[in-house]
């Protein structure tokens, strides 16, 4: 379980998201070091305590083609979806995007990458992506577009690899997805 994330938007106040997450006003100055309640700005991701994300949800809609863990000679770190190069990308969850570019380094082999951090040590990875939407630094929600679909790097058709990374190890996405149907 990782705590709720909120990307504040226009007329979000710290009043109003203590009603909509029942949660106190002082939980959340003291959850994110606030010094100025009265100023936060769009854009920033406040932690909701005592609110957790559960399910994450899928960042596309295709087969899954090769499953988390031994695979052939090596171990496969993610699930691969496939689906048809262009088709949108989608972050499983609220988050702060902590990399995004082709061939970063530690993950050349992945061509395009997108990395999210969802807080309380979990992490999202997408790669693989025909074209990035984000940049480093930049705040997203749950289901916004992040990429298109595609095959850049070590791929062998177009698909999305997607990794779970929870505390600096990755773990089975298939454990912390939407149960769906058709995947």
């Amino acid at each position: 379980m990782t705590n709720k994330l909120h990307v504040v938007e226009k007329g979000d106040t710290l009043y109003k998201l203590s009603k909509i997450y029942n949660v106190s006003v002082d939980d959340l100055i003291n959850a994110n070091n606030i010094e100025n309640p009265r100023d936060i700005k769009i854009g920033k991701i406040i932690l909701i305590p005592g609110v957790y994300n559960t399910n994450f949800q899928w960042p596309t809609i295709g087969k899954i083609t090769s499953y988390y863990g031994n695979r052939r000679r090596n171990f496969h770190s993610g699930i691969d979806i496939s689906a048809k190069k262009g088709t949108d990308i989608r972050a499983i969850s609220d988050g702060l995007v902590i990399k995004s570019g082709n061939s970063i380094d530690g993950y050349s082999k992945y061509g395009r990458v997108i990395v999210i951090d969802h807080g309380n040590g979990v992490q999202s990875l997408y790669a693989h992506n025909d074209k990035n939407y984000v940049h480093e630094g930049q705040c997203v929600k749950k289901g916004e577009i992040i990429g298109k679909v595609g095959s850049t790097g070590n791929a062998t058709g177009n698909h999305v690899h997607l990794e779970i990374i929870k505390n600096g190890k990755t773990t089975n996405p298939l454990k912390y997805l939407e149960k769906e149907d058709g995947f």
